[in-house]
């Protein structure tokens, strides 16, 4: 068992409140004032600490390391309700358990991404499945839906297997395989809504070695081709990722100019027992010099995603990314990137640097909340779905530009949402329509009976899950 030293608390728990504490997501654009910020020292703490404010009713909102670029973990401003609201956080809940005899890993829900794959990795175990970027809390990840690439692959929320949640009475709930499966799907993907997750257990596999392969494509204005191209390599490498089409902003034309080239990096096993150096330069996720043939080599959790001093973009950045079956990819993916260009006249805010489209899999699951569930699919349909991202970049952190382009990535869902069967990834510019959240997540309703359960005052919501999810119940919440 491995016992991290506790982290320096900002506010202890059950401290005198009365000093206001404001958060921000990591791009700032995302904000609220809480009375008080929370850190528990342990689950039992959390546990007083629901208890004594249920009676209140008080707004409770658990946050991680704020990287996300929605309001699904906003909490309830507190000039919007007479009652207190609080920001939780379980950073202080850092137990650890391996078990190598059933390759499962049980641990707090303060581990970030990063450390507990430091940790596995330290031990010759690794995730199934990662991101590309490890500057996440595991939960908060975990719970609105993270993922990696590849069409054998599930989401990281896939790997769990049990966990343990207090309701808003502070009352425990163990949940897994083996005692109460069925609500173990609507627990995978949360979405911070039924309830503070404390503790987590996931499936892990052995640690191997890949080779990644990163080529350089050309590119095209007929993007209908690039993309039936895309679609065919698909088919060939399970797992794989498109980094491009590339776009750079013309400031004299107002325009975006399309890039001669751009890359795709696939993974494969392999025996190779040299040196690993798939980290040295960080192209897990667009940094360093990318746009170039190379092979390289190292353990699978390192040559996915990169460690957080590896991240190189902390610009200001709109983003989309949305799930859909896999058979509709190249048709959409064409039309997605024609519809961008149809908007560019209305992009005359300045800083625009570069847009980025990129493409990935992943293998569809049974989980209530997840963008890749397969509940309303065609049974003539793979299973397997696409991913398109588009990334409006920055040359300098300036609101107005990205509140622009936010306004814009608002637009793709109602534009192409119906044709294609597409769901986005929670807290990433998805509109709030409860209509169309029912439509794409058939088990909403399932997810709500047990939202009613665990959270019958309504502490756990915020604006964004009350008109994303429609809790009709919550709708007047605020006092």
């Amino acid at each position: 068992m491995v016992r991290p030293s506790l982290a320096i608390l900002l506010v202890l728990a059950h401290a005198v409140f009365g000093t206001a504490y404001r958060w921000f997501n990591w791009q700032y654009e995302v904000t609220c004032e809480s009375d008080a910020y929370i850190a528990p020292d342990d689950e039992e703490a959390v546990a007083k600490f629901l208890h004594e404010q249920f009676v209140e009713g008080s707004h409770i909102k658990v946050v991680g390391n704020g990287h996300g670029f929605g309001n699904l973990t906003q909490c309830v401003d507190q000039t919007l309700t007479k009652k207190q609201s609080y920001i939780v956080s379980l950073t202080n809940l850092k137990e650890l358990h391996i078990h190598k005899n059933n390759m499962t890993v049980t641990f707090g829900a303060g581990w970030d991404v990063n450390d507990l794959a430091e940790e596995l990795k330290a031990n010759d175990l690794s995730f199934n499945s990662l991101g590309v970027e490890r500057v996440q809390n595991f939960v908060g990840a975990a719970s609105t839906g993270t993922h990696g690439s590849g069409s054998s692959m599930g989401n990281i929320a896939s790997q769990i297997i049990g966990l343990r949640v207090l309701d808003s009475q502070g009352n425990l709930r163990v949940i897994n395989e083996k005692n109460n499966a069925e609500e173990l799907k609507a627990f995978r993907i949360s979405l911070g809504a039924l309830g503070l997750i404390t503790e987590m257990t996931i499936k892990v596999i052995p640690t191997y070695r890949v080779k990644k392969t990163t080529k350089v494509l050309n590119a095209t204005s007929d993007y209908s081709k690039m993309y039936s191209q895309i679609a065919e390599l698909y088919k060939e490498h399970d797992r794989m990722t498109v980094w491009g089409p590339h776009f750079d902003w013309n400031a004299e034309t107002q325009d975006w100019d399309l890039e001669a080239t751009y890359f795709l990096s696939y993974w494969e096993p392999t025996d190779y027992a040299g040196a690993s150096n798939c980290t040295l330069n960080y192209c897990a996720n667009g940094c360093g010099d990318c746009k170039k043939e190379y092979i390289c080599y190292d353990e699978v959790i390192d040559s996915v995603s990169c460690p957080p001093q590896g991240v190189c973009n902390r610009e200001f950045y709109a983003e989309i990314e949305h799930f859909l079956p896999i058979e509709y990819y190249a048709e959409a993916a064409t039309n997605y990137t024609l519809f961008q260009q149809s908007q560019t006249p209305r992009m005359k805010a300045p800083y625009n640097q570069q847009m980025v489209i990129q493409h990935r899999t992943l293998k569809g699951d049974d989980t209530y909340m997840s963008p890749v569930n397969t509940y309303n699919l065609d049974p003539k349909l793979s299973g397997v779905f696409a991913i398109i991202e588009i990334d409006w970049i920055q040359e300098y952190d300036n609101f107005t530009t990205l509140w622009q382009n936010q306004e814009l990535a608002f637009e793709f869902l109602p534009q192409f949402g119906e044709t294609y069967n597409v769901r986005p990834h929670w807290n990433k510019m998805s509109p709030a329509n409860a209509t169309y959240t029912q439509e794409k997540f058939p088990k909403l309703p399932e997810f709500l009976a047990i939202q009613q359960r665990q959270d019958p005052k309504c502490q756990f919501v915020n604006e964004f899950l009350v008109s994303q999810l429609g809790i009709a119940r919550c709708a007047r919440y605020l006092s």
